[in-house]
């Protein structure tokens, strides 16, 4: 199993370093300078493929953050569901004393 591993790592590797090549070639194939405005304040100036790139990051931090909200709401019910696990054997432990000393 390690080899294949390896090869997805491998892989991996060579994609993001394609995907750093083609986003670099694109930020110095577009050099024109804009001024993007933000909720109606203007940003600092900045080449087309700057902006298109770092809003592209942006958008991808974004969505990985979303994509963890129902992780942690699984995380949060489990804990919960393990504290009630937690009572209802200290509960079946108190019975069975109980019935033991009958």
């Amino acid at each position: 199993m390690s080899f294949l591993r390896w090869i997805s790592r491998l892989l991996f590797g060579v994609l993001a370093l394609a995907c750093i090549a083609l986003g670099v070639y694109f930020a110095v194939d577009n050099p024109e300078s804009i001024t993007p405005r933000f909720a109606g304040y203007p940003l600092f100036a900045g080449s087309v493929g700057f902006w298109l790139i770092g809003f592209l990051l942006i958008g991808a931090l974004l969505g990985f953050l979303a994509s963890l909200l129902p992780y942690w709401t699984e995380r949060r019910r489990v804990k919960g569901l393990e504290r009630q696990l937690l009572r209802t054997e200290r509960e079946l432990q108190t019975v069975r004393r109980q019935v033991a000393g009958e």
